[in-house]
């Protein structure tokens, strides 16, 4: 897929240009064009071979989080860096993979997690939440504000303390759930919306002027919304949160946009929402990249670096 219809407005990153030509090498097919079982494993795959790996010490543990609405709970990872003994209170940061409602997994973003529990430092909490089409909206949903209310009640087994904080983060769809969640669970310490799908309408700029750049096309957003979701319920404020009556009292934001990305603008709306009811909210722009590159450190070094050392300081600052 070509970039040269946007070059004469935008400067494409050598990093992105080199991701999609290594993609195309290899045969990868958009979302739209595969089953959802060859999405899910071709999401992995790409997660393997472009998250990369990097130095962690500390412990990894596995817990499952109970819940009435499925009988087998909801399992999270816990990422707790030796770092955090140098905290009084390490926060607890909450963390949804993105994947349009319909592919990733915890193991996709496993890399990013680590980073951020090594160099913020804090407790990061990985979460595998019910992917559609089994399970559509709003099972996600109820999963993502069941995890955070029970981190909430159980800081001290996950290797914080009474008084640490509790944020939410994602990225994606992920970061449309940790935007919800902050509208429905009291006295979080922040929030961390990465290229965030926080209007389903869609109805922006740039989700017109991106609908074929690679990474997000129209069609790929219409074959996950299609699989998450009734079209009557995407006007409902707990699928879109931008449609919320009340902002006023929510955490702090840091909202990071790809600069080529459907998102983007929704991503600016949101912002403006926030700021517009008093609550602080910061925007941090990645130019030259498209939608999915910030849970791949291994390939978009310089990208993802920017933007995570932007993560981590504002978990630093809200600890």
């Amino acid at each position: 897929m070509s970039f040269d219809k946007f070059k004469p407005k935008y400067k494409i990153h050598e990093e992105t240009e080199n991701y999609f030509k290594l993609r195309a090498e290899a045969g990868a097919k958009p979302y739209d064009q595969l089953t959802v079982e060859e999405a899910r494993e071709g999401n992995i795959a790409n997660a393997k071979r472009f998250a990369g790996t990097t130095e962690f010490e500390g412990t990894v543990k596995e817990f499952t989080v109970p819940t009435k609405h499925c009988s087998d709970g909801i399992p999270i990872t816990v990422y707790r860096s030796k770092h955090c003994d140098l905290c009084v209170a390490p926060s607890v940061f909450v963390y949804f993979h993105g994947g349009g409602n319909v592919v990733g997994s915890r193991q996709t973003v496993d890399t990013i997690c680590r980073i951020f529990s090594r160099d913020a430092p804090c407790v990061v909490v990985n979460v595998e939440y019910r992917l559609a089409p089994e399970h559509r909206w709003p099972a996600n949903h109820e999963d993502a504000t069941c995890v955070v209310r029970w981190v909430k009640m159980n800081k001290s087994l996950l290797g914080a303390v009474n008084r640490s904080t509790v944020g939410v983060g994602g990225d994606g769809e992920g970061s449309r759930m940790a935007a919800i969640v902050c509208h429905e669970v009291l006295d979080l310490g922040y929030q961390v919306l990465v290229y965030p799908s926080v209007d389903l309408r869609r109805n922006y700029k740039s989700a017109e002027e991106f609908a074929e750049m690679p990474g997000l096309t129209k069609k790929m957003v219409d074959w996950f919304t299609e699989k998450y979701i009734d079209e009557p319920d995407i006007t409902n404020p707990k699928a879109s949160p931008i449609l919320q009556k009340s902002f006023s009292g929510l955490p702090p934001a840091l909202i990071i946009l790809a600069e080529l990305d459907q998102n983007r603008d929704q991503g600016y709306a949101y912002h403006e929402k926030l700021k517009a009811a008093g609550v602080k909210s910061q925007i941090f722009t990645v130019k030259g990249v498209t939608h999915g590159f910030f849970h791949l450190p291994g390939h978009f070094k310089e990208c993802c670096l920017r933007a995570h050392e932007k993560v981590c300081k504002f978990i630093k600052a809200n600890s």
